[in-house]
């Protein structure tokens, strides 16, 4: 979580900073001046804002002598930004990154679905979830079936596949696939809008908005589970409803699995629905030294039974700060896999060619000293995906959290 009231600072989020007039404008080429402003632009920026002075062994006037006369040789946006991108590579740090306008006008596309997630599993994309009311759920396809072809076109990564099932609505794509005995079938899926009441939406102006998926239920034993896909501000107040509905649950799963983090204020209130008394969760280091820290705050309403949260590979920010912070003070057990270790503090930079440059400028730690950059949440159990289990319809990382809760309230 990052430390308010600092900006968010998950990728997609941050975009929630710019200004509408950013989100609207349309420019040209930009001229070799612009280039070598946006250059100058980043440089200094990294040079006076990056949390590192020492730039972790990296001698960024250096840096500046061996780019700064590329950026003459570059013929127009795309090519500057492949040499800003090595540049800022060099510090091998998270949450640095150049976010060129075109990334932008997604925002304005509404969210659409054709039912199914999927996980890498043995180098193989995997369907591991399948929505309801979906056209994937009509068509027979199955959790644990193999993505191969989209629309006649190989399939190598899950990257690629999601970007292939992205799309307008009520168009059409066709999907070859695997099935329970490794038969090649195709079906035709629909892209639909997402149901306005599995969503949460952050309105950011001029068209454009972020989305996140929202899901709370009972499960088994009358286990409470809350899922969301990203970390949006207005979720902040569902969440916090959905865990006060829980208190009367013997166990509470929180599945952040695949959640590449976000805005904090969610794992803040998320946190303040589940402690009894003050607790100190994060810590995080700027220039001026550790002058960032989180705490959660009492709640007479809060749920303090067990708890449980699920992560894996992609669970990145803000996921991982939550549940690294819970996880060491003993509030909650984290099973699953072990997460991206992408986790700082972040803010931005408007750019003279247009959109902006991602910077960190804090990096976080738990009260104890442990960074997740580069490392990670560690799992106290670890649970694997197979695509056995999800042929049988079994999701094994979930389950091992509902007997993990089951034992816990046979002891009580």
């Amino acid at each position: 979580m990052k430390i308010f009231p600092r900006k968010p600072c998950c990728a997609i989020l941050i975009i929630v900073l710019l200004t509408t007039a950013i989100l609207a404008q349309t420019r040209k080429v930009s001229s070799l001046h612009q280039r070598q402003k946006t250059f100058e632009v980043i440089w200094k920026t990294i040079k006076e804002k990056y949390f590192d002075p020492k730039f972790g062994g990296v001698d960024w006037n250096k840096v500046r002598e061996r780019y700064e006369p590329r950026v003459s040789q570059t013929k127009g946006d795309d090519e500057l930004f492949t040499l800003l991108t090595e540049m800022l590579g060099e510090l091998k740090t998270s949450h640095l990154e150049i976010v060129p306008e075109s990334a932008i006008s997604q925002l304005k596309r509404p969210p659409v679905m054709v039912g199914i997630s999927l996980k890498d599993i043995g180098g193989q994309a995997v369907i591991w979830r399948l929505l309801p009311n979906s056209s994937a759920s009509e068509s027979g396809l199955r959790t644990g079936f193999v993505i191969k072809k989209i629309d006649d076109t190989p399939i190598n990564e899950v990257s690629d596949a999601r970007k292939r099932l992205a799309g307008d609505p009520g168009t059409k794509l066709t999907v070859e696939y695997l099935n329970q005995h490794d038969e090649v079938k195709v079906a035709t899926l629909e892209r639909r809008l997402i149901p306005s009441e599995m969503l949460e939406k952050q309105s950011l102006g001029g068209g454009a908005a972020l989305y996140s998926t929202f899901r709370t239920e009972r499960l088994a034993n009358n286990i409470g589970y809350i899922q969301f896909s990203s970390f949006v501000k207005p979720l902040s107040r569902r969440v916090s409803q959905a865990i006060e509905t829980m208190r009367d649950a013997p166990g509470l799963i929180i599945d952040l699995r695949g959640n590449g983090g976000g805005d904090d204020e969610v794992g803040l209130a998320m946190a303040n629905m589940l402690f009894a008394k003050k607790t100190q969760l994060m810590i995080s280091k700027t220039r001026k030294g550790d002058d960032l820290y989180y705490h959660a705050k009492p709640n007479e309403r809060a749920f303090l039974g067990p708890l449980v949260i699920l992560l894996d590979n992609e669970s990145g920010s803000a996921s991982e700060q939550f549940a690294a912070g819970l996880q060491e003070v003993g509030r909650a057990t984290v099973i699953g896999l072990k997460t991206a270790g992408e986790d700082m503090d972040a803010d931005i930079k408007a750019l003279p060619v247009g959109g902006f440059v991602i910077y960190p400028y804090g990096l976080p730690r738990t009260p104890k000293g442990v960074v997740i950059e580069g490392r990670g949440v560690i799992p106290d159990a670890e649970v694997s995906l197979t695509r056995s289990d999800l042929l049988q319809g079994k999701d094994s990382q979930l389950l091992a959290a509902i007997e993990f809760l089951r034992k816990q309230a046979a002891q009580k």
